[in-house]
């Protein structure tokens, strides 16, 4: 049984942005031309051709993270790929969901840092945002790309999704971060990674022996915010925010450790609790328990026993050489 739903983790200004998303004239037909133009397939097949598929036998240091998550949250398990590029992740796809890792996240982040990238991923199907998210995530490949001549769907949503209505989609998606963010914190338990990852983003290396704070790093958002008492300095705040897929990484700080000051955060942290901790196969990270001898779910010899995910960490250690490309 999910131990979370959308409700217990979506943020109020993403509620209230896809709110006035789906307000917005032309919403309906662009999203009728999504379903028309975007294949999952096309994408599979390129996921398929270009990047690493993660499993019980291809980097299951990372794959047997996902299980957890996917049961905690009650959602079905996505496919999970790496490949190159920078620090960062995404999760596109609204029937055949799939998240994929660049490979620079896993040489900026701890494992628990990975982890907590895919529960934030994996946060995103939750408060099922998958259909608007893969429409905006469409059109800023397009971007990333060189236009959208090199993605031709793209063009087709483009004649629609234009001025007022890819603003408001734009801006919805970045506020639903915040949602994503919840979910990550209440799975692993705390504000503490998901803010560390928030300094990976900022550019400081998991590895890194630089002093760093979280208190000056939130405190940034409250000075960010003093200045919209200058209508130009709004202005160029709206600016910066255009330009940007994500909130700003102070803010999103600021955010998380507000709520996990609350009590609904924490009766999140004691349900997850319960599920993560439950034993566990080494390799698929399904459930096991202690007296099986192989896994269930993937044939592995349990002869080692099953692992908790309070000790997936120090196992990934020993096993770190597999563990990177």
């Amino acid at each position: 049984m999910a131990a979370f739903t959308a409700s217990d983790v979506v943020h109020p200004i993403d509620e209230s942005a896809r709110r006035n998303l789906e307000a917005m004239n032309g919403l309906q037909r662009a999203i009728t031309l999504f379903h028309r133009n975007y294949s999952e397939r096309l994408v599979r097949n390129s996921q398929l051709a270009e990047s690493l598929r993660l499993s019980p036998g291809q980097l299951p240091e990372i794959y047997r993270m996902l299980p957890p998550i996917c049961e905690t949250f009650g959602i079905p398990e996505p496919e999970l790929y790496l490949t190159m590029g920078p620090v960062n992740a995404f999760t596109i796809g609204t029937t055949r969901t799939s998240i994929t890792l660049f490979s620079e996240l896993l040489e900026h982040m701890s494992m628990d840092e990975i982890e907590t990238v895919l529960a934030h991923e994996c946060g995103h199907i939750l408060c099922q945002h998958m259909l608007y998210h893969s429409m905006a995530q469409v059109l800023q490949l397009a971007v990333d790309v060189g236009g959208v001549a090199r993605i031709p769907f793209a063009s087709a949503i483009l004649q629609v999704v234009a001025g007022p209505l890819q603003i408001a989609l734009e801006t919805w998606s970045r506020k639903s971060e915040l949602s994503a963010d919840r979910a990550a914190a209440a799975y692993m338990g705390s504000p503490d990674a998901i803010t560390r990852v928030m300094f990976r983003f900022a550019g400081i290396r998991h590895d890194s022996k630089l002093t760093h704070s979280v208190e000056a790093f939130a405190a940034q958002a409250l000075e960010y915010e003093a200045l919209r008492e200058s209508r130009w300095d709004r202005f160029l705040q709206w600016q910066v925010g255009q330009a940007s897929t994500h909130p700003l990484l102070a803010v999103r700080v600021r955010e998380i450790h507000n709520w996990s000051a609350t009590p609904a955060f924490a009766r999140l942290v004691e349900t997850a609790a319960e599920i993560r901790t439950a034993f566990r196969c080494g390799r698929c990270g399904h459930r096991a328990q202690p007296h099986w001898h192989h896994c269930q779910n993937c044939g592995n010899s349990l002869s080692v026993p099953a692992v908790r995910p309070d000790t997936a960490a120090a196992r990934a250690v020993e096993m770190e050489p597999h563990g990177h490309v």
